[in-house]
């Protein structure tokens, strides 16, 4: 190999080298393995919660399609209202008002 090549190769495995050590750095100024488990456990203690929060809100929607079962729209309901009142009036019954 000629001078010129391996003075190529040098140059090339100092970049390398360069690019690890800033990499090493990078690492290094991060978070430590402790901080590391911390967050984690901060993480599966939030993950928890919207599980909870998602048990909570199926349990809402389970209640409010039961009441939307119930419901009677307010038109409905007076059409109903004049309905027993005819009859009331045809029948000669008396109304509970």
């Amino acid at each position: 190999m000629d001078t010129a090549t391996k003075k190529e190769f040098e140059n090339l495995a100092g970049m390398v080298k360069r690019g690890f050590d800033a990499v090493d750095k990078r690492f290094d100024a991060t978070a430590s393995k402790e901080e590391m488990r911390q967050l984690a456990g901060e993480v599966q203690h939030i993950k928890g919660e919207v599980q909870h929060i998602n048990a909570t809100l199926g349990v809402m929607a389970t209640d409010v399609a039961d009441i939307k079962k119930h419901f009677v729209y307010r038109n409905e309901f007076e059409d109903l209202i004049a309905r027993v009142k005819y009859l009331e009036l045809k029948l000669g019954v008396e109304s509970g008002k």
